[in-house]
């Protein structure tokens, strides 16, 4: 069968986002450039998949391989391995779009996406990027490898993990997925910063 040309997946992947369709189990890891990558553990994992169109892959990892918030001595990391292509513009204004659905101001969303835009490029099939929230507030994104940069804002990982940790998450059925066996404890510690 031919490839398919000149599909645009953003508007696949937003009404999967909006619509909370199923994700199945997946096996993702750590990229190699990240250097507390033998510290911590997998929470959980899933793909996220809309009519039949897999889009990533993503784990959730702790130093306790339980998540319990973004408590003092918490390392939370999250990776995404891409299965399609989205340019830095589709993943920004998606990433946009979950920030406005958990009701972040305007100029708080401006601000932080400007901060994205300076980090991200665009992925294609194979392409990881993971997010690593360090237990002092400092949020660290990475490709396979290397380090793409950090921001220093505490208030901006949270926030920016909150798109598939929190309860109003627009990836609901992927996040029951990512939190595993900590799904309990998850729903009671509510990130207080989104």
């Amino acid at each position: 069968m031919p490839p398919i040309k000149n599909i645009r997946v953003a508007p696949l992947l937003m009404a999967c986002f909006l619509f909370g369709l199923p994700v199945a189990q997946a096996a993702t890891g750590l990229p190699a450039a990240l250097p507390e990558r033998d510290q911590l553990k997998k929470v959980g994992g899933g793909q996220l998949s809309w009519l039949g169109f897999d889009i990533y892959d993503a784990s959730l990892w702790t130093g306790s391989g339980r998540y319990e918030g973004f408590g003092p001595g918490q390392t939370v990391a999250l990776s995404l391995w891409y299965q399609r292509s989205f340019t830095r513009d589709e993943l920004l204004g998606i990433t946009e779009k979950a920030w406005t659905r958990l009701g972040r101001d305007p100029a708080w969303r401006a601000s932080r996406l400007a901060n994205l835009r300076m980090l991200w490029s665009d992925v294609v099939p194979g392409h990881n990027m993971t997010t690593v929230v360090e237990a002092g507030g400092a949020t660290r994104f990475y490709d396979a490898g290397r380090l793409l940069g950090r921001i220093d804002d505490p208030e901006f990982g949270p926030a920016f993990l909150a798109i598939w940790l929190d309860p109003r998450s627009i990836v609901r059925d992927l996040r029951v997925k990512l939190l595993g066996d900590s799904n309990d404890t998850a729903s009671s510690a509510r990130n207080s910063r989104n």
